[in-house]
């Protein structure tokens, strides 16, 4: 789509699965399965949806998706669909993963790096976007890098450490215009690190609010998953958030909803409503 001076692409790495209670948090199942349904593994279905955006001479990606790199247990357990991938996608677009200049992190769970890097003919993980610089927050690789017990399942070598050998990582604060128009900040809740990206052109806004908002259904505030480490961070975050996107009437980009790849935010009262755009 136009946006602005901008284009936007939604590419896709195909779908996975993750446990409903776990995406849910503490809201019972009586009020989320009105939305939501579960697989008889309790899984629910999601998307790796991820944005492209071309701006003038850049072709910035918001996070790479899941990857290909999963041994049979790993695809079994998340559900992995094999088809389409990233790098289909972005043939799809005319674009190969050298044309891509700048990958933006929200964070580095392994739901959103997997394509950091692919496997190479000696089964060696090395760096996909060969020519790209990869924005990050500062506590954000830290976390990667020396994950604790409960991080090391997300937290993936494979999807971090071969980056020093790409275009490297570019750590920042608390923001940065990665470009003019674009801009990424530090957001927490989710991770200690996680960030989001506002977007804007010609008078439009967007923004991508990453795993704050992975899905329509998480729309209402308190619903937060169990993934957050620091759920109330992610609750305040949402509300300052949400309210932006309202006042801006902001186009959201989601990157897990199968259903839809972006919304605009409407209040109703104290609470939220998702309008899909597409």
């Amino acid at each position: 789509m136009q946006f602005g001076n901008f284009e936007i692409h939604f590419l896709s790495d195909g779908l996975f699965k993750l446990d409903i209670g776990a995406m849910f948090g503490i809201v019972p199942k009586p009020l989320w399965e009105k939305e939501r349904q579960s697989d008889a593994r309790n899984r629910m279905q999601l998307t790796l949806t991820v944005p492209l955006i071309r701006a003038g001479s850049h072709n910035i990606i918001l996070d790479c998706g899941i990857g290909r790199k999963w041994n049979a247990k790993q695809r079994d357990i998340y559900d992995v669909q094999e088809h389409p991938n990233l790098l289909d996608s972005l043939v799809s677009v005319g674009l190969k993963p050298a044309d891509i200049t700048i990958v933006i992190h929200s964070h580095l769970h392994h739901d959103h790096t997997g394509w950091n890097t692919q496997l190479n003919a000696k089964g060696e993980p090395e760096p996909t976007f060969v020519n790209a610089r990869h924005i990050v927050q500062k506590l954000e690789l830290e976390s990667a890098r020396h994950p604790n017990e409960i991080q090391r399942g997300t937290y993936l070598r494979a999807n971090v450490e071969p980056i020093r050998a790409g275009g490297g990582w570019d750590p920042f604060d608390d923001n940065r215009e990665i470009v003019p128009g674009i801009t990424v900040f530090h957001t927490g809740g989710h991770t200690a690190g996680h960030s989001a990206v506002s977007i804007n052109s010609g008078g439009q806004k967007a923004m991508f609010l990453a795993d704050l908002f992975p899905t329509t259904t998480h729309r209402h505030l308190p619903w937060i998953t169990a993934y957050d480490e620091y759920p109330m961070e992610t609750l305040e975050a949402k509300r300052r958030l949400f309210r932006e996107c309202v006042e801006h009437n902001a186009l959201v980009l989601l990157n897990h909803d199968p259903n839809a790849c972006a919304v605009r935010l409407q209040a109703a009262g104290e609470k939220f409503e998702a309008i899909k755009e597409c």
